[in-house]
């Protein structure tokens, strides 16, 4: 199993020029703060650097914040920038390996191969995908808006997998490792072989009784005419694909104008953006508060509000810029498809052109099939038939072992261990939490809402039981990479102060070995966690003017990067 290690965040707005850098420890960092003074939103900055939805304030969100997040993955350091739609990817030494524009196309395809974190889902389209990062992050992240009140919901935009919640238990419990979805898309890819296998046998079977029959009756003829008659279809088929391949060059044409209309737009677009950039810059640094005209004398006064249209203009274009680079990407891909479809017209011209090459000659066709005669015909549909036997045994051996592989992965002992192992955790963490109300049935299924059997003040603490076990559950049994456990303002529902305080010392003393933690909280209730602090004070105030230019030294370089 790999580990991941957040290392340190920062988080930008040039609309505000604010900004914060935050460093983490690899065991345990507290983000210590009153209400109001943005400890959510810097933990949720976490995973939404990394292509994760969580539900932001619409105030942070008015700030149009960028995230550069420095990770561990086993030891390799990485980092991913993200600003709004668009994602930089960079080696530990800082060098772009790859940006991405789409969170479920690209960087969930290109993250789950880096985390191991591979299984199949269904999408609402009924299409078999490996699911976007939130997926991987959702039991690692307890979000103070919805975690408290519903299990497996920390993130929005969950309903595009079909039944998401089963899925993931399914996964990230062990229950369906990454090797049980491999191993079933392999049994799938020799299911279609075998049954376009049986497909062709049983039609070579068919043509060869065929054969037989007519051949044992009649001698085997050629009609000239018949020839004849085929040489004038293949000329009329020619003629079809020629018209066709003339029509493709012509698309094509009309395409690569466009292609070079979008080349133009995004240059024209850049050229704005890095004109507003300048503006915003000259504004903000070189001009006064108030600048008086050269020529009258008049006086004008350089406020926030103009500085701040400026700063909208550069966000819009940028927002443009990306759009335009997608209608050019599908541009391409359209040429690409054409170009594609072309080539093959091209063939099949040619083929054809060979074939009636060969039947202008003295009927070759003829000779061979009377030299070949009734017993060469025979002995070409018998042989195709005998490797399509084999093809069918070879296939079904295969599949055999891999079915046996798979059983393997759902076998009741397997799965008798995980379930175990989870209600022992289970029953265990809800005592030192102290709620009794919960029988052993009513946690028996591993997808049960334990939010529908606790009520009350009760009902946190019976998340927590369970947030936990999931915590120790996918230590032992996951396959895909362990991710830092993320836990925000666990005190919920006004717990009395006993409880308040085992709340506390179970998040203290449970934490699974060889995992990194990041708690977010008002207060500790005089618990010493023994970690680092990040101390919050300032309401509503989570980015400072006096980290700016710090982290905008790295991260303006950076955005630059990625938009041209």
């Amino acid at each position: 199993m790999k580990n991941l290690y957040i290392s340190e965040i920062q988080l930008l707005s040039q609309k505000e020029k604010k900004a914060r850098k935050v460093q983490f420890d690899q065991k345990r960092t507290l983000i210590h703060g009153k209400n109001h003074t943005g400890k959510s939103s810097l933990i949720k900055s976490i995973y939404w650097a990394l292509g994760a939805e969580p539900l932001f304030n619409q105030k942070f969100k008015n700030t149009n914040v960028s995230a550069l997040l420095k990770f561990e993955l086993d030891g390799t350091k990485y980092s991913i920038l993200r600003d709004g739609k668009l994602f930089g990817f960079y080696d530990q030494n800082g060098v772009l390996i790859k940006k991405f524009t789409s969170v479920t196309n690209e960087l969930g395809p290109y993250f789950g191969k880096l985390f191991n974190f591979q299984p199949l889902f269904q999408n609402q389209k009924s299409e078999f995908i490996v699911p976007p990062p939130a997926y991987l992050f959702l039991p690692y992240y307890i979000d103070q808006d919805s975690s408290w009140s519903k299990s497996w919901e920390s993130f929005k935009q969950l309903q595009q997998i079909k039944d998401y919640r089963n899925q993931s238990i399914y996964y990230h419990s062990g229950i369906r490792p990454n090797e049980y979805y491999s191993t079933k898309k392999e049994i799938q890819e020799f299911i279609q072989i075998i049954e376009e296998t049986d497909k062709e046998q049983k039609l070579t079977s068919k043509i060869l009784s065929e054969v037989k029959e007519k051949l044992a009756q009649t001698n085997f003829n050629i009609d000239v005419d018949s020839f004849k008659k085929e040489i004038v279809e293949l000329l009329t088929e020619s003629q079809s694909l020629l018209a066709k391949e003339e029509l493709l060059k012509n698309k094509l044409h009309d395409l690569y104008h466009l292609q070079a209309s979008f080349e133009a737009q995004i240059n024209i677009v850049k050229q704005a953006i890095l004109e507003s950039n300048k503006d915003l810059k000259f504004a903000s640094v070189d001009l006064p508060e108030i600048v008086g005209c050269p020529t009258c004398g008049a006086e004008y006064e350089n406020s926030f509000a103009e500085r701040f249209e400026i700063a909208i203009d550069e966000r819009r274009s940028k927002d443009l810029l990306l759009e335009l680079k997608k209608d050019a990407q599908m541009v391409e891909a359209q040429i690409e498809n054409e170009k594609a479809s072309l080539s093959t017209v091209t063939s099949e011209v040619s083929r054809i052109n060979e074939i009636l090459e060969e039947k202008k000659g003295d009927l070759k066709l003829k000779d061979i099939i009377d030299n070949a005669g009734k017993n060469q015909v025979k002995s070409i549909f018998s042989e195709r038939h005998a490797e399509l036997n084999d093809i069918l045994i070879i296939n079904a051996r295969e599949k055999e072992k891999l079915d046996k592989k798979l059983k393997a992965f759902e076998s009741k002992d397997r799965k008798a261990e995980i379930l175990n192992f989870y209600h022992s955790r289970m029953s265990s963490f809800l005592k030192k939490l102290d709620i009794h109300s919960l029988t052993a049935d009513d946690y028996k299924a591993i997808t049960t809402k334990i939010e529908s059997k606790e009520t009350g003040s009760s009902r946190p603490r019976a998340l927590i039981a369970y947030y936990f076990t999931f915590f120790h559950l996918m230590k032992k049994f996951s396959s895909s990479t362990y991710c830092p456990l993320i836990i925000d303002s666990p005190n919920q529902q006004d717990q009395d102060v006993e409880h308040i305080d085992k709340i506390m010392e179970f998040i203290n003393h449970n934490q699974p070995e060889n995992s990194q933690m990041i708690l977010g909280l008002a207060e500790t209730y005089g618990e010493d966690f023994n970690c680092k602090v990040i101390e919050l004070k300032e309401k509503y105030s989570l980015l400072q003017k006096s980290a700016y230019e710090e982290v905008a030294d790295e991260m303006i370089i950076k955005q630059e990067g990625l938009w041209f």
